[in-house]
């Protein structure tokens, strides 16, 4: 029964089109051919790197964006945690302008140590 589905099938398709029976292309043809399809082929190729590239940059800008926002939060942590220092050195002292004295001269002499530290480094790089 299957055997008579596929005969009937096969009874049902049309024969393969019969070869182009024009002269066949000379070699000059042929490469200036080849020579169209390489030169399409590459702009295809640079107009697809461009839109890569435009896409990831999208992706770029926007990451960059964020760490610039996480950034600019975390700044004002260590701002609100200075005051606190700050408030805390002053309940215990007894002296606010004394206690924001030392803490900025510990904040001063801590980014001191780092600049001077890393521009060592980067001198013997």
């Amino acid at each position: 029964m299957a055997n008579e589905r596929v005969r009937e099938a096969d009874a049902r398709v049309s024969p393969p089109p019969p070869p182009p029976t024009g002269a066949e292309p000379s070699l000059g043809e042929l490469f200036r051919q080849l020579t169209q399809d390489s030169t399409t082929l590459i702009r295809q190729e640079i107009a697809l790197a461009k839109a890569e590239l435009r896409e990831n940059m999208g992706g770029v800008a926007r990451s960059a964006a964020m760490i610039a926002v996480g950034g600019a939060v975390a700044l004002v942590g260590v701002l609100v945690l200075t005051a606190f220092l700050v408030i805390l050195l002053g309940d215990l002292m007894g002296n606010y302008w004394l206690a924001a004295l030392i803490v900025g001269l510990l904040f001063a002499v801590i980014g001191g140590v780092l600049v001077s530290t890393h521009l060592k480094r980067l001198r013997e790089t």
